[in-house]
């Protein structure tokens, strides 16, 4: 089986999030989508910092997206908000992990999510989205997938557990 079909359930699941369902029938309530944005800036920032730190963006480095997350937020807020729950404790959850081939697993499991299904969500989601524009998508997809293995497969569906108690935080 391959990365994908090993995780396939747990990837069903992230998108079947009532967050996620909110966001394809176009009723994310706008600041939802902001404090998402902005949590998604710690996030983002801990994978990219731990995968620069243990030489995992070679050729990729055009991957990266917490400064344009810090540009659209900037666009649609700007004001400081708190951290939800999982979030803080995602962070610390990465800032535990010493294993390049895992820390490879989250920056996949977001970054191939933003360069798969944001292209869908920006046209959905009314905002800035540079964070979900890509320069040469084609060759960064060829490169990432080029540093992936089948037994990444556990950490990315942890990955994906992440992203659904993330949104699930919306729910309340």
């Amino acid at each position: 089986m391959s990365l994908r079909e090993l995780t396939a359930d747990k990837h069903r699941q992230a998108e079947t999030t009532q967050f996620m369902k909110a966001v394809f029938a176009k009723t994310l309530p706008r600041d939802h989508w902001i404090d998402f944005t902005y949590q998604k800036l710690l996030f983002y920032s801990t994978i990219e910092s731990a995968a620069v730190a243990h030489g995992l963006m070679t050729d990729i480095e055009p991957i990266c997206r917490a400064e344009l997350l810090t540009q659209d937020y900037n666009q649609m807020d700007g004001r400081v908000r708190e951290f939800k729950p999982a979030v803080l404790e995602y962070h610390n959850y990465m800032l535990t992990l010493t294993d390049p081939a895992r820390i490879m697993a989250h920056l996949y499991t977001w970054h191939m999510g933003d360069l798969f299904g944001g292209q869908m969500i920006k046209k959905l989601v009314d905002g800035p989205h540079s964070s979900l524009d890509f320069l040469d998508p084609p060759t960064l997809i060829l490169v990432m997938r080029s540093k992936l293995s089948d037994n990444m497969a556990e950490e990315v569906n942890i990955a994906f557990d992440w992203a659904i108690q993330i949104l699930n935080e919306y729910e309340n």
